[in-house]
């Protein structure tokens, strides 16, 4: 019961700080797909924002580049003018690798180093085998981001900010 309470005074705080600074992107979505399990599931309830800056291994909504009308949810991996690569199971950024401890499972399959425009970012699903994603619709342009994913708010056992 504590912990419920917690959660609910925490989204209110949110909002609450939104509106103080006038922000009006807040949106709120549902998860339709596993494409970015283990860190976000089907049914989950989460929140967004506009972002000032889009960082590495920030989680955001989209507007699907496949044409589709559809949201979609990805991790931010690769930056504008970065090269990226995937191979042998592993995300290389301008030759180094990342390391990603929240990924379900390595990539079973290979990306040829790729520059990211300067308009653009590598955007992947955390369950890397059975997401839809950059590797298969190349960089993603930086006016189809929608929002940033900052709080993951249902089911209320799992509330969490994500960074």
């Amino acid at each position: 019961m504590f912990k419920l309470i917690r959660n609910l005074i925490l989204i209110g705080i949110v909002f609450f700080i939104g509106y103080l600074f006038g922000i009006k992107h807040i949106k709120f979505f549902k998860i339709v797909s596993s494409s970015m399990e283990p860190t976000l599931n089907i049914g989950d309830k989460i929140i967004s924002l506009k972002p000032d800056k889009i960082k590495r291994k920030d989680i955001v909504v989209l507007l699907s580049p496949a044409g589709k009308k559809e949201i979609l949810v990805k991790r931010v991996i690769g930056l504008p003018e970065e090269r990226i690569k995937i191979e042998n199971g592993y995300v290389y950024i301008n030759g180094e690798k990342i390391e990603e401890e929240y990924i379900k499972e390595k990539p079973d399959y290979s990306v040829e180093e790729t520059l990211i425009p300067s308009d653009c970012y590598f955007l992947l699903g955390d369950n890397r085998n059975e997401s839809e994603d950059s590797k298969d619709w190349g960089p993603v342009q930086e006016n189809l981001i929608i929002g940033k994913v900052i709080i993951l708010y249902s089911p209320l056992k799992n509330f969490k900010f994500l960074k």
